[in-house]
């Protein structure tokens, strides 16, 4: 299908939308829609159709376009039940096309986003010598040519700016020390582009690809560990080549390795219930749902009970596709509303700690408990968070 869209986008929608049975069953799992609400992927996908026939590329298109997570659930339905159309990608490509061929998006908010990308390399617009700061004083050896590592560590924009983030990035390598391994992380680290790609904008992501890329083969990187799902979706289905000659692993894959290795072992007994909230680019995108769980369950004293809607079917923290750095139109559900909800399906499970693996999840859910002021009924942590505590 990829093929197929970078021929002729505006040829490949009509095709693709052509062949939608109208059946709404995506809609019925999708994020951003509630029992109160019509739109969601269908509709979204139709008013991408008829725009393209009577050629009405307004802001009510845009937002609608922009609004969807990425989170990929209604194309597993539309699969169950339908022709299986490639949903997510085609709302993409509809984005590409709005951007690059119409010049109608992205969304006024994330014009900046897109700048903070190209110019200084994460979406913010922090400034690039400070993406480090976070390292201060951990003594964490910046990997070259001239200091070859066995290990790079990518941090990720998020984890290397965002403070509730950062936390991750320091307790991934407090693990990776414990661990004796020889790590490094990239003096001059960009954006994946991974949040690029997902707003449309095709040639920026090509370009921080191609960035990071260098930066790899100069600093003779062979493998890579991750906190960041995003990224290494990008890493391992976008990039040139899917980073073949790189071994690339999200660090709940590299950890359970250790463990099984017995480079990495856990001390203290930790008596907590907790429960997992699968991200949406890490589980459903990427296949990985048993890695982090089994790593959960290798801690001493954890007890991991299941949340609603879980590893396939988990529900989406609200802030993908974009969405982190706007505001959807009011006619569907706000990326805060999102958050609650799924926090109110962690109470349920009774857990004491909501675990995660991305720092965007992190960052969301967080922000959900403290909005519901629930802060001393539910603690949401990262994985590493727990590991460092058992350590």
């Amino acid at each position: 299908m990829e093929e197929q869209f970078e021929e002729d986008i505006e040829k490949s929608l009509n095709e693709a939308l052509i062949s939608c049975e109208k059946c709404h069953f995506c809609n019925t799992v999708c994020p951003v829609v509630d029992t109160r609400l019509t739109q969601g992927p269908f509709g979204i996908t139709r008013a991408i159709y008829y725009g393209l026939q009577w050629n009405e590329f307004g802001s009510s298109l845009r937002d609608l376009v922009y609004s969807c997570t990425t989170c990929g659930k209604c194309d597993l339905m539309c699969k169950k039940v339908s022709r299986a159309l490639p949903l997510t990608e085609i709302i993409e490509k509809a984005r590409e096309f709005l951007l690059i061929e119409k010049m109608a998006g992205p969304m006024p908010d994330q014009v900046s986003v897109l700048k903070n990308m190209h110019v200084r390399g994460n979406p913010w617009g922090n400034p690039s010598h400070e993406r480090t700061n976070w390292a201060q004083s951990l003594d964490i050896p910046f990997a070259s040519k001239d200091n070859k590592v066995d290990v790079l560590y990518f941090v990720g924009c998020a984890s290397s700016y965002d403070p509730q983030a950062q936390k991750i990035a320091r307790n991934l390598t407090k693990i990776l020390k414990q661990a004796g391994l020889n790590f490094g992380i990239l003096e001059n680290e960009t954006c994946s582009g991974h949040e690029a790609r997902r707003m449309g904008e095709t040639g920026l992501f090509a370009y921080l690809s191609e960035a990071n890329m260098e930066m790899f083969k100069e600093a003779e990187i062979n493998h890579i560990v991750t906190g960041d799902p995003h990224s290494f979706y990008s890493f391992t289905q976008e990039y040139p080549d899917k980073c073949n000659s790189i071994k690339i692993q999200h660090y709940s894959q590299f950890f359970n390795e250790l463990v099984d290795e017995g480079k990495l072992k856990f001390t203290a007994k930790l008596k907590k219930t907790v429960t997992y909230h699968d991200p949406c680019y890490l589980g459903r995108h990427s296949q990985i749902f048993e890695e982090p769980r089994k790593l959960i369950q290798s801690i001493p004293g954890v007890s991991l009970v299941e949340i609603e809607n879980n590893k396939q079917d988990s529900d989406c923290c609200g802030i993908g596709g974009g969405r982190m750095w706007m505001e959807p139109p009011k006619s569907l559900l706000s990326s805060q509303a999102i958050a609650e909800r799924r926090i109110h399906q962690a109470f349920d499970t009774g857990a004491e700690i909501l675990l995660t693996a991305c720092p965007f999840c992190n960052i969301t859910l967080n922000d959900a408990v403290k909005s519901l002021e629930k802060e001393d009924s539910l603690a949401v942590m990262d994985i590493t968070e727990l590991i460092a505590m058992s350590l």
